[in-house]
């Protein structure tokens, strides 16, 4: 029984499969749940930050407000859910903070990348399922044909 669900959201996806299905399991289990999204930290190079700061700070707001709508939406459901928007590397961050709330199961997106796109894209999942300190639940996420 899983008493505590991290929920890693892509603040870039609109698919709602991953968070759809882990308020399913917060009520058959009774599980708290904490909406994880994280952020890519902003560009370092001095010329790229003026470019990518206003987009940058309007992606981060959405995000929240997504978190924020998402988490209304647990509570609604009668879901014990909190939220939680940080920056950093998606598979570590996740990971880490896993381990530091002791989460009984993390569940996650993949949007099926395989070969070569993973090989250079990398895959958040793959990472997690190599990395986390609990069971991983894999969403599979449909893609719009």
């Amino acid at each position: 029984m899983s008493s505590k669900i991290l929920v890693a959201l892509d603040p870039s996806d609109t698919n709602k499969s991953v968070f759809d299905t882990a308020v399913f399991l917060a009520q058959t289990t009774h599980a708290k749940l904490i909406l994880l999204q994280i952020i890519p930290p902003a560009p370092e190079d001095e010329s790229l930050i003026s470019v990518y700061e206003e987009p940058w700070q309007i992606f981060q707001k959405r995000g929240l407000e997504a978190l924020q709508s998402l988490t209304q939406e647990a509570t609604t459901a009668g879901i014990n859910a909190k939220f939680i928007q940080d920056f950093g590397n998606p598979g570590r961050t996740i990971c880490d903070f896993a381990q530091t709330w002791s989460a009984d199961l993390i569940v996650v997106g993949s949007r099926g990348l395989t070969g070569a796109k993973e090989m250079l894209l990398g895959s958040v999942s793959n990472y997690v399922t190599h990395h986390a300190p609990c069971s991983v639940l894999i969403v599979r996420q449909t893609l719009n044909k």
